[in-house]
């Protein structure tokens, strides 16, 4: 098993070395002796990676579509050590061939998108961050693949693993939750604009982004529901939004985040995922009524992809990151891909359509569709 997770921005790389164990759950059964083995292997000062499917938080939350998955929703890679080291170089004269093609009609997207903006009008919710996937097929190894995208696209949050049976690759500038001693912090990111050549433009793109009624209460509303999840486990009085809507550049897009943080006694992973998982950015609110319609819409799994990817540290550090930009293989050419946004009651479908091609930009080639 082979795990690596890169910092782009500060040129920062995590590795692990003497892998002993690698602990999985396929089901809700499967999760109470796989935290206890997590828990064990933490207490004997040993790294742990955590790979989770978006479809763990059903189970974690006990809700009634859950069903047992064909990959684990949950595994955890058992390390002896870890050390840091530096980014893996591109090598300029290997270009990578890559052919991508989304896999849901631009037809039937629109529908699902209207049938979102019917539940919003009848009180069901009021966002659902809607999916769609996209097949992916590269000649490239799955390394050479991750190295060229990260390079072009570098983030703070990436991760690559293999361990024989799935090969991840992740490229994701958001992350889920981060604890350090005793601090908490998630940091969502809903609203996003593409960036442009022209600098004037760029800057403008920029500006509308911050200032936009719709990408703002997006933003708020996820800043509210992860203020409530984390509540849950949280000192009571210490939950505080440290920055609320910050316009980031990334080379393909600009996005917008807020920070928020919690101090909290002790809590396990267990508790602590069962009050966070999934990431409230790649549901919706309220978060359950929009699982339930995002299972009932998408009828996939998600997989990895929404999910989220990290590492659990000796001394109970912790940083998960938002599986999004992630691409996960299915056969040694084959892979796929995901791409979604927010869907609100203004919203409308065809910029949504649109905005899903944007997103894709990250991986360097023009996305097909049918009509």
């Amino acid at each position: 098993m082979f795990c690596r997770f890169e910092n782009r921005l500060e040129q920062t790389a995590l590795t692990f070395a003497q892998p002993t164990t690698k602990i999985t759950a396929y089901n809700a059964a499967d999760l109470e002796q796989a935290w206890r083995r997590i828990d064990t292997a933490h207490q004997a000062g040993h790294w742990v990676v955590l790979v989770l499917n978006y479809e763990l938080g059903a189970h974690l939350l006990a809700l009634p579509f859950a069903r047992p998955s064909t990959t684990p929703l949950l595994s955890a890679y058992v390390f002896a050590q870890a050390h840091y080291t530096t980014p893996w170089l591109a090598h300029p004269s290997s270009p990578i061939s890559l052919e991508a093609q989304a896999t849901i009609r631009r037809h039937d997207y629109l529908k699902q998108v209207e049938s979102i903006q019917r539940g919003i009008r009848e009180g069901l919710f009021y966002q659902i961050n809607h999916t769609i996937p996209i097949q992916i097929q590269s000649t490239a190894t799955p390394q050479q693949l991750y190295t060229q995208l990260a390079t072009a696209h570098p983030v703070e949050y990436g991760a690559y693993l293999e361990d024989g049976e799935r090969c991840i690759l992740s490229f994701s500038p958001e992350l889920f939750v981060r604890r350090q001693d005793n601090t908490l912090t998630v940091k969502p990111m809903k609203g996003t604009a593409a960036r442009h050549n022209d600098p004037a433009r760029d800057q403008a793109a920029a500006h509308q982004l911050r200032h936009s009624a719709k990408d703002i209460a997006e933003n708020i509303m996820i800043v509210d529901l992860l203020r409530n999840d984390l509540g849950r486990i949280a000192d009571t009085g210490s939950v505080q939004v440290r920055q609320l809507l910050n316009v980031e550049a990334y080379p393909s897009v600009w996005t917008m985040t807020s920070t928020i943080e919690a101090t909290t006694s002790h809590h396990s992973l267990a508790h602590l995922l069962t009050a966070l998982f999934p990431c409230g950015s790649i549901t919706g609110t309220p978060k359950i009524a929009a699982m339930q319609c995002i299972h009932e819409l998408e009828q996939r799994e998600r997989g990895i992809y929404c999910g989220s990817l990290g590492w659990l540290a000796p001394n109970g550090d912790l940083q998960l990151n938002v599986a999004i930009r992630t691409i996960e293989y299915t056969s040694k050419q084959h892979a796929q891909f995901g791409v979604g946004g927010a869907i609100v009651i203004d919203s409308d479908p065809y910029q949504e359509w649109e905005e899903c091609l944007w997103k894709a930009r990250v991986l360097g080639t023009p996305i097909s569709y049918e009509e």
